[in-house]
């Protein structure tokens, strides 16, 4: 893990809350995010979910699961995630996470983007059971696409391209002022798996 690249984005300039984000774009080297790819590809126990949009019950574009304690669960967008136990391959990755961001995290909600028709749509990571401020380490592998951002009342944009292996930390008011999103890229056939870490009191 080479920490030495750490990158600091700061973000939210015209709001009157300032935040950043933490970037390691090469947290894990080549060979530990190639392992830990395979791993979660052939490891989590990838759900299907539908969700309805406009009245048509449509699939959700990726495959995910939601990992934490077993008697808890997650909902978004009408999608109720029962927590799994962190499987001990995946939470070694927790504690790694939390090492090198100083944050605790006791959820994670996996994606799997199967070739670049998988996406997802502009949202907030800012449901109630989150808390205030919410902080999000997101963990990306295979595939490089582009992270964007979108200020809330000013449109304003901003793009970071996650390569293999990067680690990316949302700071404190983003999910308040911004959403975010994973947009389609056509043509791409490669996969990409997202670890996105998260801290829930219940």
């Amino acid at each position: 893990m080479d920490l030495f690249d750490q990158q600091v984005i700061p973000v939210g300039l015209t709001d009157e809350r300032k935040s950043e984000i933490i970037f390691w774009p090469n947290w894990l080297d080549g060979q530990q995010a190639d392992k830990l790819l395979a791993t979660a590809i052939a490891k989590t126990p990838w759900r299907e979910d539908m969700i309805n949009i406009a009245g048509r019950r449509i699939p959700v574009p990726r495959l995910q699961n939601w990992f934490g304690a077993p008697d808890t669960s997650y909902t978004y967008s009408g999608i109720r995630l029962q927590a799994l136990a962190f499987p001990d391959w995946m939470d070694s990755v927790r504690v790694a996470v939390e090492q090198v961001t100083g944050h605790p995290f006791n959820r994670a909600l996996v994606n799997y983007y199967r070739h670049g028709r998988d996406s997802v749509d502009w949202h907030a990571d800012d449901e109630p059971e989150l808390g205030v401020e919410p902080l999000v380490a997101s963990l990306s592998l295979g595939a490089e696409r582009v992270f964007q951002l979108r200020h809330n009342q000013t449109k304003e944009r901003l793009s970071v391209s996650l390569p293999h292996g990067s680690l990316l930390l949302m700071g404190a008011g983003i999910q308040d002022h911004w959403q975010h999103r994973l947009a389609k890229v056509i043509g791409l056939e490669q996969p990409r798996v997202n670890f996105t870490f998260r801290y829930m009191e219940k």
